[in-house]
């Protein structure tokens, strides 16, 4: 049982520290980072809203830039990041890019069933994954997926719980459409 809680920290570990080993990484994962929260805290402030068609379609789009940027990084480091994992990984996500933007598009999807693969936290946290590890700062072992797993399900519980502490907009600014604090002066 010691071994198990031992790799499971040493997991933790593995994922916490990536980011610190460049900080040039920062550049990137700072702005999706406060970009997932931004988001979070809006849909919490608007709880009756749902994710839409058209934010599927930026999610699936902002997904395919992580494609490109995976691909610079490796193109760029002469493949020396290079490994068929990696390059398995970056396909899946071109390849799960294509089916939001394709889906989007089409709407072939039911909406509840198809905006669980656009949700902000699953597309963000993809992006994390994707650009610790093409930039070769996160090592995928068996227990730092397991890890990881357990890192997505405390975040979607954070989610949670952000959601219910955060007071919802007031009646009259969902109805106008306008925050009360920030609208325009007549003239």
């Amino acid at each position: 049982m010691a071994d198990i809680w031992a790799n499971v920290l040493s997991g933790f570990k593995e994922i916490f520290s990536a980011p610190l080993r460049d900080l040039s990484i920062l550049w990137l994962l700072i702005p999706i980072i406060l970009f997932w929260l931004v988001l979070e805290v809006y849909f919490g402030r608007y709880k009756e809203e749902k994710l839409g068609w058209n934010s599927a379609l930026g999610y699936g789009l902002s997904m395919f830039w992580i494609v490109i940027i995976s691909f610079k990084t490796m193109f760029e480091n002469n493949f020396e990041l290079f490994s068929i994992d990696k390059l398995l990984f970056v396909i899946f996500i071109a390849v799960y890019s294509g089916f939001i933007i394709f889906i989007s598009f089409t709407h072939r999807l039911k909406e509840k069933i198809f905006f669980l693969f656009t949700s902000p936290t699953l597309v963000y946290f993809l992006f994390g994954i994707a650009l610790l590890w093409v930039n070769g700062l996160i090592n995928i072992t068996l227990w730092v997926i397991v890890d990881l797993v357990i890192f997505y399900i405390i975040i979607l519980i954070f989610e949670l719980i952000l959601k219910k502490v955060i007071p919802s907009a007031p009646e009259s600014d969902r109805m106008s459409g306008k925050d009360s604090d920030l609208s325009m002066p007549k003239i």
